[in-house]
């Protein structure tokens, strides 16, 4: 273990730098599944978007930019009364509703119901659903960022059925166009000090730094470099892992 401290500005910031930890592999795939409470909310299960980073493959033609239709959304079978997760009933009718989202990202079903504004709706089915639509990330839309590695899709779940559910809790999605590790801004695949110099690199040339570092150093997973990504930063070098990591096997 040793002690650094790095300034950036006025601000200074001391880090305990525990021995390296190797990187765990990235979760990319699995279904959502939209169930109930027993109170008869909506809710989820299976894949949690809000603890997943999803990094998309870069595509061209039909769509620019990067984009996959993983994961997907799947019924629940089998009553999980522990986590308080419970199959829909006949006559459900789930919809997936934008909350926020960043802008350059969109969600678009089989037919081409898009959903790239708060309001917006794709229908996922009825008790029985099964359903990928496609995630993308796309980089001809206005105002698109290019600075961002990280886009954000914040939604809930809302039944139009006669089940009438009540509407989930907001969950987030974030999809990335580059695979990175939390906090390994030099990318040798550990999280120790010898990130902090390219972190404060990061910090003070956003601009010009590569994507992948910039990735790296988004502590935060917001999608873009900025202060704030200070305090996840050394959070992540002091327990040698970040909320985002994927569970293990």
């Amino acid at each position: 273990m040793s002690n650094r401290t790095i300034q950036i500005g006025g601000l200074c910031v001391a880090l305990i730098v525990t021995a390296p930890k190797s990187r765990a592999m990235a979760q990319h795939a699995g279904d959502v599944f939209p169930a109930r409470t027993a109170s008869g909310q909506l809710t989820l299960g299976g894949f949690l978007p809000d603890i997943n980073v999803i990094a998309l493959p870069p595509v061209t033609g039909l769509f620019e930019g990067w984009a996959d239709n993983d994961p997907g959304f799947d019924r629940l079978i089998t009553p999980d009364a522990e986590n308080d997760l419970f199959p829909l009933a006949p006559g459900a009718q789930i919809r997936i509703e934008g909350v926020s989202l960043d802008t350059g990202f969109r969600a678009i079903s089989p037919s081409f119901v898009i959903i790239d504004a708060p309001g917006e709706r794709i229908l996922l089915g009825n008790e029985n659903l099964h359903i990928h639509l496609t995630w993308h990330i796309n980089s001809e839309a206005p105002g698109f960022d290019p600075m961002r590695t990280v886009w954000r899709a914040t939604c809930k779940f809302v039944d139009t059925g006669s089940t009438g559910y009540a509407d989930s809790e907001p969950f987030t999605y974030r999809f990335a166009n580059v695979d990175c590790l939390t906090g390994d801004v030099n990318g040798d695949t550990f999280r120790d000090g010898k990130d902090v110099q390219t972190f404060v690199y990061v910090m003070l040339n956003t601009a010009t730094a590569p994507e992948a570092e910039r990735c790296g150093a988004d502590a935060d997973r917001d999608g873009l470099v900025t202060l704030e990504d200070i305090p996840a930063f050394v959070a992540v070098l002091l327990d040698g892992s970040s909320v985002f990591d994927p569970p293990p096997p």
